[in-house]
């Protein structure tokens, strides 16, 4: 046991940059149409939320007594199961009056909750919204981009949001030259409300790879897409996240991209899809974070991240299912991959992409820092590093880094 060690990092205030806290709370007021069907949140038991990792099983026991008063025999009883679903529901309708609690007690200093916010947690101090810009991308019909079920369901949302951006900034129908200015109004008011970062989750929607479109084709884009011109319409897609990007990097904020395989098609999560940004003049310093890792293509986020004669400002961040449903010594060996490579001591970031339940910011801390001690003290047992600078990794890794890519 390497004593420093393990205290720093059981002690350590954590800046968890990736998360939805009230997820569920904010979706189920919103049409069912325009719903993302995985922000739900309805009660599980340790041995249902586990993965099959009995370490995650005990944790969630763990959570379960500290913050919902549920005890074991309780959690074990088929009987009890009404009741505690009752508690549970009433649990989490209250979240704003406990969650500073969990939070101080996973030694969480704050946490950046992701494309939605309900209003109960909007004016937390120790949560900073972190938007998604993705809806400014699709203003016209997306009907033929709803085939698979995620993207049905992130597009709905996104057009929801879209026409709520609308109303907010009293947008007319106007030409391209006028669209651009609605979107200039959107990001403007973004960092005007301290928002830290940007998002983009459109990897359930379509491809990531966008194409450097030149910014004067856009009128006639813009006219062909609002015809119903579906080539026309992606050119349009990728010329506006470019124009995005841009503004992202002169604002000189940072900008999440999911990366992580679900219902999509696998190359629309690959974190090389965005090479061709880094080889742009304008874009080759944008502070990008891969989230998840880029699960499970951790390679790519990797060459992404190392790519350039100098270091870039690519981060990967390992939330997601690698944090929230993972034993931490898989996590430790992934991470012990790119801890080998000291570039990348500055670029790896905390997340836990808290989704089903508050919970998760507790046992996502606990895995987190066991898997952050896990990988280290391997690193000092074969003589790669010493202590003090697994210390100085560890602090990087869980506050550090964050602080200074988001500039908090």
């Amino acid at each position: 046991m390497y004593d420093r060690l393990k205290h720093t990092i059981d002690t350590l205030r954590i800046i968890d940059d990736h998360g939805h806290p009230g997820f569920a709370m904010y979706f189920s007021g919103l049409p069912e149409e325009r719903r993302i069907p995985f922000a739900t949140d309805t009660f599980k038991t340790p041995e249902e939320s586990c993965g099959g990792f009995p370490f995650l099983r005990d944790l969630h026991y763990e959570a379960y007594a500290q913050f919902y008063g549920f005890t074991a025999s309780e959690l074990q009883d088929p009987e009890k199961r009404e009741q505690l679903v009752a508690t549970y529901e009433e649990k989490r309708l209250a979240i704003a009056d406990w969650i500073d609690k969990l939070m101080d007690q996973a030694g969480v200093e704050l946490l950046m909750a992701n494309i939605a916010l309900p209003k109960e947690l909007a004016n937390k101090p120790n949560i900073r919204f972190v938007p998604a810009v993705d809806p400014l991308v699709f203003p016209f019909d997306n009907t033929y981009m709803k085939k698979r079920p995620l993207s049905k369901y992130f597009i709905g949302y996104f057009e929801y949001e879209l026409e709520q951006l609308k109303t907010k900034y009293q947008y007319q129908e106007e030409d391209f030259a006028g669209y651009l200015r609605f979107v200039d109004k959107v990001l403007g008011g973004y960092v005007q409300d301290n928002s830290p970062a940007f998002k983009f989750v459109m990897a359930y929607a379509r491809t990531t790879y966008f194409e450097n479109v030149a910014i004067d084709e856009g009128p006639a884009l813009y006219l062909a897409a609002r015809n119903g011109g579906e080539e026309a319409y992606t050119k349009l897609q990728d010329m506006l996240v470019w124009y995005i990007m841009r503004k992202i990097v002169r604002y000189d904020m940072a900008v999440q991209f999911h990366f992580a395989i679900t219902d999509n098609y696998v190359n629309y999560f690959d974190p090389l899809n965005l090479a061709n940004m880094l080889a742009d003049e304008e874009l080759k310093n944008a502070k990008i974070v891969i989230l998840h890792g880029g699960y499970p293509r951790y390679g790519s986020a990797e060459v992404l991240a190392l790519g350039g004669l100098t270091p870039n400002n690519v981060c990967i961040d390992i939330s997601g299912r690698i944090m929230f449903a993972n034993h931490p010594k898989i996590i430790a060996k992934m991470l012990r991959d790119w801890l080998e490579k000291p570039v990348l001591w500055d670029k790896i970031i905390y997340g836990s992409d808290v989704l089903w339940g508050e919970r998760y910011i507790y046992t996502c801390a606990k895995t987190g820092r066991a898997a952050v001690y896990m990988a280290l003290s391997g690193m000092i047992d074969d003589d790669i590093i010493d202590e003090d600078t697994a210390i100085a990794i560890a602090r990087k890794i869980l506050r550090e880094n964050a602080l200074r890519i988001y500039k908090i």
